[in-house]
């Protein structure tokens, strides 16, 4: 009887074990990494443009501050913040009681000096007639010469201050000094304004006006790309506000010194842009692209499908150049085997059950699970015993990573991370956005062969963000797996590792490699 009950016991723990082994111990395949997603994509042709990206603010070129020259109260305003204005446009007028009355002062002031002018010149001709005749003294005939000269002075004096005059009485009529448009309006109608002339501050601001017909944009590019950046290079702007329009321009000037913040230095790059009707505004932001190289109808493939041979992954998939299409080959025919024997009616074995349950899902999965007990049952204590021995080693094996901390409690560690770079205290070398345009290398990309993926060595030029030049390799429509990490996935698979951590199972056959150091 106790030896029915030992029994009894290993068996539901056996079941227990390879249960949570086949079915719970979210571990993947030795192919499939947590959060990974893998999708099918066709090797396309199209243009290869690379560009240089940054932020920038629009500003116009050409911005004037628009001052009176004239004091006082503001009788008439002829302009809005945003509107139009031709030069030579009228905008405002100052009062012009005081400078109309100095102008007509200076018009009375020049008819008198005129008068006098005229009178001392005919007081001067007698004066000589005189003098010829012996009937004036020398001393007299000098005075009349000199009153003549003193009324000329004064004449110019009179013309002087009238001209004078003319201006103050125009200056009251402030005019656009630029057609553009007017980006502030700093005063109001009656208000009293400071004249420019008189004023040590220079007067007071009446508004701004700026010319937008073309605009600067002013961005900051990386010291990893400035180096590729020339002036006359075409620029792309696109502003936040019009996410659908793009305008375009070219590099006008480079600086020569860098800016260091936080680590990263950056150099301004100034874009002239045309603003083709005037949507561009002063101080919208917008992204540039600036292109650096273009090249036409070549064949493209994602950045994200290429392996760099050197890489470990991109090391183990030449190592298994031929074995991985071998393996996949097997693993394909061990499945239509699988398949075969259901459709007949046959029993499929433990290890099959178990292959099949790794793609499986819901109620099929369920069903595999209750054929896995079943099946179990029927095996003799020593084919359990032996079948325990044969899976329960490979449960709980992870070990710590290096550098990093230990896994989630049992079943062994998760790897560790180690340090990231830079960690000595450098600063780590940031990536170009583009490539070098004349450079070539080989990666590696898993290509559609039949009903498998086979790994192919691939030659590639020019490459941007997205996508690399085929030089050697690929044709346009061959197929090709790409694997992306899907940041929900790993979030819910890492959180699926943490409640099986704290269910403690981990700890069967070997699992001490979790604990922190």
């Amino acid at each position: 009887m106790k030896k029915v009950y030992l029994y009894g016991g290993i068996a539901v723990v056996a079941l227990f074990v390879l249960g949570y082994m086949f079915l719970g111990n979210g571990k993947k395949t030795e192919t499939t990494t947590v959060g990974q997603v893998q999708r099918l994509v066709k090797v396309i042709r199209g243009d290869l443009n690379l560009t240089v990206s940054a932020n920038g603010v629009v500003q116009p070129i050409n911005k004037v501050e628009i001052r009176s020259k004239a004091g006082g109260q503001i009788l008439a305003l002829n302009f809005e913040e945003g509107s139009f204005v031709q030069k030579g446009d009228l905008l405002v007028i100052v009062d012009t009681t005081q400078t109309k009355n100095e102008y007509e002062q200076a018009k009375a002031d020049l008819a008198s000096s005129t008068q006098a002018v005229s009178q001392a010149e005919n007081n001067a001709r007698r004066s000589k007639e005189l003098y010829e005749k012996k009937l004036i003294s020398d001393q007299e005939a000098d005075q009349s010469k000199v009153d003549f000269v003193r009324a000329q002075t004064s004449l110019v004096r009179a013309k002087a201050a009238l001209s004078t005059a003319e201006d103050k009485l125009r200056d009251t009529r402030v005019l656009a000094p630029i057609t553009g448009v007017i980006l502030s309006r700093s005063v109001d109608l009656g208000q009293i304004i400071a004249s420019a002339m008189s004023n040590v501050g220079g007067g007071t601001v009446l508004a701004t006006v700026a010319d937008m017909e073309e605009v600067y944009v002013n961005t900051n590019v990386d010291e990893v790309d400035i180096g590729k950046v020339t002036v006359g290079q075409r620029a792309k702007v696109v502003a936040d506000a019009y996410p659908e329009d793009s305008f375009m321009g070219e590099v006008l000037r480079i600086s020569p010194l860098g800016k260091t913040l936080q680590n990263v230095t950056t150099f301004n790059v100034v874009v002239v842009v045309r603003n083709i009707g005037g949507k561009l505004k002063a101080g919208m932001s917008a992204s540039v692209d600036i292109e650096i190289f273009r090249r036409q109808s070549v064949v493209l493939v994602p950045n994200e499908a290429l392996k760099d041979p050197k890489s470990e992954q991109g090391q183990a998939m030449m190592a298994n150049l031929k074995v991985d299409s071998t393996k996949m080959k097997a693993e394909a025919e061990q499945k239509s085997i699988a398949q075969s024997a259901a459709k007949e009616g046959k029993e499929m074995t433990i290890e099959q059950i178990r292959e099949k349950m790794q793609s499986a899902s819901g109620e099929e999965r369920d069903k595999l699970r209750q054929q896995l007990r079943e099946k179990f049952q029927k095996l003799s204590p020593e084919e359990r015993q032996k079948m325990m021995s044969q899976f329960g080693g490979r449960m709980g094996g992870g070990q710590r990573g290096e550098g990093g901390q230990g896994g989630f409690g049992g079943g062994g560690g998760m790897a560790g991370g180690g340090t990231m770079s830079g960690g000595d205290g450098t600063r780590p070398r940031r990536q170009s956005q583009v490539s070098n345009i004349n450079e070539t290398k080989e990666r590696v990309v898993m290509v559609k062969e039949g009903d498998t993926f086979v790994p192919r060595l691939v030659r590639v030029g020019a490459s941007n963000f997205d996508y690399a030049e085929v030089l050697e390799g690929l044709k346009e429509g061959d197929e090709i797996q790409v694997t992306t990490i899907s940041r929900a996935k790993l979030a819910a698979e890492q959180m699926n590792e943490r409640m099986r951590s704290n269910t403690g199972l981990g700890g069967v056959a070997g699992g001490g490699g979790g604990r922190p150091h």
